[in-house]
């Protein structure tokens, strides 16, 4: 029973890696502050675009980006879990065509998820293809502000949904789990309450984006003094508005 329980750990370690593979929020940290920073795009018109749009372009950007990282490591690692799992299941014993059929199944499901997050757009990106067409500068930047808005409400819901449903499961196994594999449950249970307690705890990219855009749009909006000297010995006392 040794080895058996050797190849369980191993395999469920190699599980371990899968679960942190799925969870994009993992890869999305970045200074998000720097987005207005960002070479301006031009919009159809050839005016600059607004601090929303900079903003939504820089998400959909490093939305893209995550979600092909996240898609081409996901399908990688769930081609090592098919071909590890065919090594385990080629020994002759119940125990291990059990766990290696259960780990190319799951190496399986990994690479048609890791296929479909390649295939499919993001949210964001999806959001700033229908407001890109727009003319008018006005209408486009309150288009993108509502955009950052609902990206950011849609993503602090989806995280805390997912860290809960991910706690729930962790807790269920831990209290579910007897002496005997008491340390397979374990990992288990760490498996899926690591990635809560991320989840949990961490902002996800569009609710940054969306903080960040707020507070350099107060700073954009807020009067600000200016002193100087006029002609023939004046002095002058002025205030300028950024829209």
């Amino acid at each position: 029973m040794e080895a058996p329980r050797k190849r369980a750990s191993a395999a469920a370690g190699v599980l371990l890696v899968f679960a942190a593979a799925t969870v994009p929020g993992f890869a999305e940290e970045g200074d998000v502050a720097r987005a207005a920073a960002f070479s301006s795009s031009q919009s159809q018109a050839g005016e600059p675009a607004s601090l929303a749009e900079q903003y939504l372009s820089r998400l959909a950007k490093k939305s893209r980006h995550n979600r092909n990282l996240a898609g081409g490591t996901t399908m990688g690692l769930g081609a090592l879990g098919i071909a590890g799992g065919l090594a385990i299941a080629s020994e002759e014993d119940v125990w291990s065509a059990w766990e290696g059929g259960s780990l190319a199944l799951m190496g399986g499901v990994f690479v048609v998820t890791g296929g479909v997050a390649l295939v499919l757009k993001s949210p964001a990106e999806r959001a700033y293809d229908k407001i890109r067409p727009l003319d008018d500068p006005g209408q486009r930047q309150r288009a993108c502000a509502d955009a950052l808005a609902d990206l950011s409400k849609k993503g602090r819901k989806n995280r805390i949904l997912g860290g809960a449903i991910m706690g729930a499961m962790a807790i269920g196994l831990a209290v579910a789990s007897d002496e005997e594999d008491g340390g397979a449950a374990l990992l288990s249970a760490l498996i899926f309450g690591a990635p809560a307690v991320y989840l949990l705890a961490v902002k996800s990219l569009p609710e940054k984006t969306y903080q960040a855009y707020l507070e350099e749009s107060r700073v954009k909006s807020s009067p600000g003094l200016i002193l100087g000297f006029g002609p023939r010995g004046g002095f002058r006392v002025g205030l300028s508005l950024d829209f």
